[in-house]
């Protein structure tokens, strides 16, 4: 097993203002048409205006990790490309903000493809710059590129082992912000984390992308050893837990979202571990989009209330059946 099973996703962001115009109460519709023009001259994408769709499918967007929240509260717009890798929401906090996510450890791939959407669209506008400070945004913090350099990392064994915290610490210390799975002010579901720069002023794009993919490095290694330890100090009892959070799944009738999110984590270290074989590692991670609260009414074509979803929920972890076995252990 690679990397691929700690480093889940590598996402990059770009913030950007049109210059001459006020960063705040802007009309989307000043600026996705002309947005949306210069994409489509280099790609197949689709726009999605918050007002035009309902809550369901809003926060379906936001599961995926497409959108923000912020957008949907600003009644928005986003332009998705139609491989959901690339997105550019217009009227968040900033007038554009494009993104690109790709999966595993590719936070250099991910930079490579957001700057050529960023000389696409500033050719399109005149971007607010400063020969100073860079480029200017809404919030003082991303003054300067504009960018965020972010890595979803899987982080079980330094959360088991309580050494979290420490590493989390020097992290801070290191211009880096540790949150949860959907960003500033959320919870880390399932032992996952987002790592991501903290400074955007006075160092270049390449250098933030560096000093990420440095300090997600050092992380790599300390969960590793983590896992290491947390394998030897009780083998019967983790490879329990692992076997019995994977009968669980398989075999419930109902499941909350917090408890999936939980035994999940220890499917996914039962993989990690040759407990568990898994045949398709990307229908796994899909799984867990799909059980999400509005992906799941989604899938129904109708809202559900909370019980109602905890069983489709676990019907839909009969997958499991399909993709895992027992191989060890």
């Amino acid at each position: 097993m690679n990397d691929s099973n700690i480093i889940l996703s590598s996402r990059v962001r770009l913030a950007r203002n049109l210059d001459g115009m006020p960063f705040r109460g802007v009309n989307p519709a000043q600026i996705s048409p002309k947005t949306m023009e210069a994409l489509r001259a280099t790609d197949s994408y689709i726009l999605y205006s918050m007002a035009a769709l309902n809550p369901l499918e809003q926060t379906r967007l936001v599961e995926r990790h497409l959108i923000s929240k912020e957008l949907i509260d600003n009644g928005g717009t986003a332009i998705i490309r139609s491989d959901n890798k690339v997105s550019v929401m217009i009227g968040e906090e900033d007038h554009i903000r494009e993104q690109c996510i790709l999966p595993g450890p590719q936070l250099k791939e991910a930079y490579g493809e957001l700057k050529q959407i960023d000389k696409t669209l500033g050719g399109a506008f005149k971007f607010a710059y400063d020969k100073t400070y860079g480029y200017l945004t809404s919030c003082l913090t991303n003054v300067g590129t504009g960018m965020r350099a972010s890595v979803m990392m899987f982080l079980p064994a330094l959360s088991l082992t309580g050494s979290l915290s420490r590493c989390i610490s020097g992290v801070t210390r290191l211009n880096m912000a540790v949150r949860g799975v959907f960003g500033e002010g959320s919870k880390a579901e399932g032992y996952v984390y987002q790592i991501s720069n903290q400074k955007t002023l006075g160092i270049t794009e390449n250098d933030i992308v560096s000093s990420v993919e440095n300090v997600v490095s050092h992380i790599v290694e300390s969960e590793l050893r983590a896992r290491e330890a947390l394998m030897q100090s009780n083998p019967a009892g983790l490879t329990d837990k692992i076997l019995r959070s994977f009968g669980l799944l398989s075999n419930c009738y109902m499941i909350s979202k917090s408890e999936f999110m939980d035994l999940i984590a220890f499917v996914k270290l039962g993989i990690y571990y040759n407990i568990l074989d898994c045949s398709d590692y990307a229908a796994l991670e899909d799984l867990i989009t799909e059980v999400q609260p509005a992906s799941l009414c989604l899938s129904q074509h109708r809202r559900l209330d909370e019980g109602e979803r905890d069983k489709v929920r676990a019907s839909m972890c009969q997958k499991l059946n399909q993709i895992i076995n027992r191989v060890g252990g």
